[in-house]
């Protein structure tokens, strides 16, 4: 398949499911969110491009701190490959945790620590892509943001911090995205 149909083909089911999910109320409960924004951070590890050395090994999506979202990340990496690679739930429970991982998950009940995370994945250079839940976020240096749009799940995306991670998003996830910068 030339990468072109692959493009659009990934595109297209990342649509219709993005659309699917932006139909549903917000008001579904958390369980039901966190179910809903695993299903849209499965679709950011095809619709980012990862650095040369993050694309071999195991693809690794962390939780920052408890929540319940760890629960299905879990359940996404006993079923879904990103690419080639195996995912692998990790979760860390402080900045001094963290270590090389491809997506890093922070709760709302944990905003009041992005700058720390950020700083720390920064300083040891990791190249992650930081997707959050809290209100202004991405000031914050969240490269994505989950929101609520008109009882609907939407995402703010930070081009800016994005780039300071060493991440490159695609154009699909860019058009799909509420542009943050």
């Amino acid at each position: 398949m030339n990468q072109t149909v692959k493009k659009m083909k990934n595109f297209t089911t990342f649509s219709i499911l993005f659309l699917l999910f932006t139909s549903m109320s917000g008001n579904a409960g958390a369980q039901s969110d966190y179910r809903m924004q695993s299903v849209f951070l499965y679709n950011f590890t095809r619709l980012i491009a990862w650095p040369s050395d993050y694309q071999d090994g195991e693809f690794v999506v962390a939780v920052y701190g408890k929540s319940d979202m760890y629960n299905e990340v879990e359940n996404m990496a006993k079923t879904k490959k990103a690419g080639n690679q195996n995912i692998v739930a990790k979760q860390f429970n402080s900045a001094g945790e963290i270590s090389k991982c491809h997506i890093v998950y922070i709760p709302s009940s944990q905003s009041r620590n992005i700058d720390e995370v950020v700083s720390t994945l920064q300083s040891k250079g990791i190249k992650a892509l930081v997707v959050t839940e809290s209100r202004n976020a991405t000031q914050d240096g969240s490269v994505i943001n989950f929101t609520i749009v008109d009882n609907r799940q939407r995402f703010e995306l930070s081009q800016e911090n994005a780039k300071a991670m060493g991440l490159n998003p695609g154009n699909e996830i860019q058009r799909l995205a509420i542009l943050a910068d």
